[in-house]
């Protein structure tokens, strides 16, 4: 698999944010991989969502869970679109494989999020 994308939704990015007490806001990548159902995603930037607004940065922020459920629980997707393509996948010896990933914003609930306050 080279490529991936989810197709843009209807919903305005900055209403993706409302009703949220507290969540995180990751955006961009530097990295990811996943094994078989499982993944983890590495964010280029974050910012943590306080009632319902982006609040203080957030740095090494890392996404896991089951690829599977975490689709399911995407609540809204944004109507903007970002495209990437300068990855690459070195599974099974295959260094260098040009990968291209993208989507819209999307708002999910229940995804496992670690990461530290950036200072």
């Amino acid at each position: 698999m080279t490529n991936t994308w989810i197709e843009p939704g209807k919903t305005p990015v900055a209403e993706l944010f409302n009703d949220i007490q507290e969540g995180v806001y990751a955006r961009n990548w530097i990295g990811g991989m996943t094994n078989g159902e499982m993944f983890t995603f590495g964010a280029g930037e974050a910012w943590m969502i306080r009632e319902g607004k982006i609040a203080e940065p957030v740095r090494d922020v890392n996404l896991s869970g089951n690829v599977f459920t975490t689709l399911a629980d995407i609540e809204a997707i944004g109507d903007d679109f970002y495209w990437d393509e300068s990855g690459g996948c070195g599974k099974g010896g295959q260094s260098g494989l040009a990968v291209g990933c993208g989507g819209p914003s999307l708002r999910i609930r229940n995804v496992v999020v670690g990461g530290e306050m950036a200072e």
